[in-house]
């Protein structure tokens, strides 16, 4: 059963609450849900059923939103890691910069050494169940269990009903909000080296793409025959852009079956929009057809190509398109209803 449009709102509330009056002694409470909120994306449903969340699979999350933080804050004094804890520094930002140290700046690398992923993972989650897991619904001395029960214990969590739901629906403002408050208190621990004027996000959650795009379209050149995705003209290498077919600003996560190859124009024209329907069959089919070849060829340049999670986020995108009877883009500046049939092609 979905949550009413008055428990969607007590949803918000009770969330302000935790950012305004939780207890924050480290920013893990921040990550938490902010994992929480893209895992509802990434495996969860719009059924508003309970979600069953693995403390691994959170602990995956924390490592791919620190692992960008885990180095030193360029500043004109010395440069050091910003401070995320009230006392000595978070346990996860130092395993995160021995693992740096270990393997170098690749992330996707690292994933793709099971031993070594497999035991950062499980260090981080045993973190992650020590600390703010079991302390992320206490407000003063209230205890208020609304994302899932507090047990204190286990390796498994499971959302109420209807949260998932709401994690989903609200995911930008969950995002800008929690995004926010981690910013305003990264900026309060280390006010010594930033001062109040610092513009923390691209540091913090910037992507770190590096040569993404330039070997994402390498491959992808091959797999669109030289058109782009969109209005299948011949691209120019000199004007062609490497585009996240749904928007970064939508869902901001780099994985290779998301990226296309567009010309600069249909690109600017496309900008943040969710592509229509015609656009959605062709990727579904690109997907289908080359996802294969895509994912093998992506992997071994160490860039991240889950499939099934870019579906799934796809999904998302299209369902919330369709809840808010928004538009999508065709070409030009042409919108047009999303047609209804699209959950077909998943």
């Amino acid at each position: 059963m979905l949550p009413s449009p008055e428990a969607q709102i007590q949803f918000l509330v009770d969330l302000q609450r935790l950012l305004e009056e939780g207890l924050f002694a480290a920013s893990y409470k921040f990550s938490l849900l902010l994992a929480l909120a893209d895992l509802s994306i990434e495996i969860g449903d719009d059924s508003g059923a309970p979600l069953s969340i693995t403390t691994e699979a959170i602990a995956t999350k924390f490592i791919q939103y620190y692992w960008r933080q885990a180095i030193p804050y360029p500043s004109s004094k010395e440069p050091r890691i910003l401070k995320q804890n009230t006392g000595r520094q978070a346990k996860i930002l130092n395993r995160l910069r021995h693992a740096r140290e270990q393997h170098g700046d690749s992330l996707n690398q690292l994933t793709n050494q099971p031993t070594d992923w497999n035991g950062l993972v499980d260090a981080v989650a045993s973190v992650v169940r020590e600390q703010p897991l079991w302390k992320l619904q206490t407000v003063g001395q209230e205890r208020r269990d609304f994302l899932y029960e507090n047990r204190d214990r286990a390796s498994t969590i499971e959302l109420r009903p209807g949260i998932a739901f709401c994690f989903r629906k609200f995911h930008p403002l969950i995002s800008d909000l929690v995004r926010g408050a981690w910013i305003r208190y990264v900026r309060q621990q280390n006010l010594d080296i930033l001062g109040e004027a610092t513009d923390l996000d691209e540091f913090l959650f910037g992507s770190e793409r590096g040569t993404t795009p330039s070997i994402a379209g390498t491959i992808l050149m091959e797999v669109q025959h030289g058109q782009c995705f969109y209005c299948s003209a011949a691209l120019n290498p000199e004007t062609t852009h490497v585009d996240h077919f749904v928007p970064w600003a939508r869902y901001p996560v780099d994985l290779g079956h998301n990226f296309v190859l567009a010309d600069s124009r249909c690109n600017g024209q496309k900008s943040d929009r969710l592509p229509a329907y015609r656009h959605l069959a062709t990727w579904t089919e690109r997907n289908v057809v080359h996802g294969k070849q895509i994912n093998d060829a992506l992997k071994q340049s160490g860039i991240s190509t889950e499939l099934a999670i870019s579906k799934q986020i796809t999904y998302w995108a299209y369902a919330q398109t369709e809840a808010a009877a928004g538009l999508t883009w065709l070409k030009g500046d042409e919108m047009v209803p999303l047609e209804t049939r699209w959950r077909d092609l998943f």
